[in-house]
């Protein structure tokens, strides 16, 4: 008795939708976060972003032309290539078994984290001697999947306040915002506070990257995610049957199947 009712509450457990709540907000802020980590690792490497997709597509224009020596026309496209590949596969995955579904949340972030781990450890192996374009692509391929996937789940989620990535809309929806001045809004602090940890998160990147170099960074923001992937499994559930929310059991309440 007691297997069967522990094996139908973990499917229940994994198959449940995660509502919108503070702690959903923190763990996109999160992730909004080690973007900016990666961001600002990867550029002075490779003249391109992994997230900034918008960018990328200016850069893109520049490095075609030839006006500039410093952008990689390979890099580039490779970046926004596999970004819109990991942002496609995962999307459409999400779309499929439930993008709210805490399993997809969980799976979903398992293998964005894992692909930052890689790129790290190949980042770290990718130097003089060893140190090769196809190296680099590796690592570049690796990150824009990884933060395809992300913002693919973020978007998914529908707090389009929080995008992970994309400041440009954040900062002009904040200030043309008509209620911008009202003592509660939960928009405008959302917006706010997505901008905060994207401007914390290059920031924190940039200066790892002097002191530590790309291969530590990466690993920061990796480690940063992991932390997040962990805290899916604290989300509050929705209980199908009373349609409310109630604290969903991290430990699965094993008590309560003996």
């Amino acid at each position: 008795m007691g297997r069967p009712a522990f094996a139908t509450r973990l499917r229940e457990y994994f198959s449940a939708p995660i509502p919108e709540d503070v702690l959903l907000e923190a763990e996109m802020l999160a992730l909004t976060f080690a973007t900016g980590i990666e961001d600002a690792a990867t550029f002075p490497d490779f003249h391109c972003f992994v997230s900034n997709q918008t960018g990328n597509t200016v850069l893109l224009a520049i490095a075609a032309s030839g006006i500039s020596t410093m952008t990689s026309l390979p890099y580039i496209a490779t970046s926004l290539s596999m970004f819109i590949l990991g942002g496609c596969v995962m999307g459409q995955i999400g779309n499929f078994v439930g993008c709210r579904r805490r399993g997809w949340l969980i799976l979903s972030s398992i293998i964005q984290t894992t692909l930052v781990f890689a790129a790290s450890l190949l980042q770290f192996r990718n130097v003089v001697p060893f140190k090769s374009e196809a190296a680099d692509l590796g690592v570049l391929s690796l990150l824009a999947i990884s933060a395809g996937g992300q913002v693919a789940m973020a978007r998914s989620l529908r707090m389009t306040e929080i995008t992970t990535a994309n400041a440009t809309s954040a900062y002009v929806d904040t200030f043309i915002d008509v209620n911008l001045y009202k003592f509660q809004n939960r928009s405008r602090n959302r917006r706010f506070l997505f901008l905060l940890s994207l401007i914390g998160g290059s920031f924190t990147g940039a200066f790892a990257y002097a002191k530590l170099g790309s291969p530590w960074t990466l690993m920061i923001s990796a480690i940063g995610k992991v932390l997040v992937t962990v805290a899916l499994f604290l989300n509050r559930e929705y209980i199908r049957d009373e349609r409310s929310l109630t604290t969903a059991s991290s430990t699965l309440n094993l008590s309560a199947v003996v």
